[in-house]
C-alpha cells in the first residue's frame, strides 16, 4: 500500500488538498447509530494537529471508533488502548454502511511496518515528518496527531 501525497496532513506551499466532506461523514454516523446495538457518543472534526475525523460509539456495550482520514476517503475502526494509541480492529458488519461511501483500510495494512517503498509518493515535507515522529506502522502515518 503506497501512501498518497498529503495523507499525513502536511503539505508544502504548492500543494492544495480538499478535506473529506465532514457533513457526509456525520450523516453516515447518525444513520449507523439507528441500529439498536449502536449508540453514537460524539463526532470530532479533524482540527490541528489531528489529521482525521473520529466518531465514537458504544457497540453492544463496548467502545469502538470510526476514524476517517481528513484528506482521503479512507477509514477504519479502532478501540483505544491504555496509552491512548489506536488499536485497529476489523469492521463490524453493522458498520458496513461506511464502505458504501469510503474505503476501509484493513487491519493487516494498518499494522504493516513502514518500509521505504510505502512512502515514495509522499512529499518532502511529509517524509521529514515521518523521520521526526518515527512511526512504526502505516496506520500511525495515515491517522496521526503530529504537531
Amino acid at each position: 500500500m503506497k501512501l498518497p501525497p498529503g495523507i499525513t496532513g502536511f503539505f508544502d506551499g504548492s500543494a492544495s488538498f480538499q478535506m473529506v466532506d465532514s457533513k457526509k461523514f456525520r450523516s453516515i454516523c447518525y444513520e449507523v447509530s439507528m441500529h439498536p446495538a449502536i449508540k453514537l457518543l460524539t463526532i470530532q472534526e479533524a482540527t490541528y494537529p489531528v489529521n482525521y475525523m473520529c466518531a465514537k460509539f458504544v457497540f453492544y456495550n463496548e467502545p469502538i471508533q470510526v476514524v476517517m482520514n481528513a484528506y482521503y476517503p479512507l477509514f477504519t475502526t479502532t478501540v483505544i488502548a491504555e496509552d491512548g494509541h489506536f488499536v485497529f480492529c476489523d469492521l463490524p458488519e453493522e458498520f458496513r454502511l461506511f464502505e458504501q461511501h469510503y474505503q476501509c483500510i484493513t487491519v493487516e495494512d494498518l499494522e504493516r511496518m513502514i518500509e521505504e517503498h510505502y512512502l515514495e509518493q509522499l512529499s518532502e515535507v511529509e517524509r521529514e515528518q515521518v523521520a521526526f515522529w518515527k512511526p512504526e506502522r502505516l496506520g500511525e502515518v495515515i491517522f496521526n496527531a503530529w504537531d
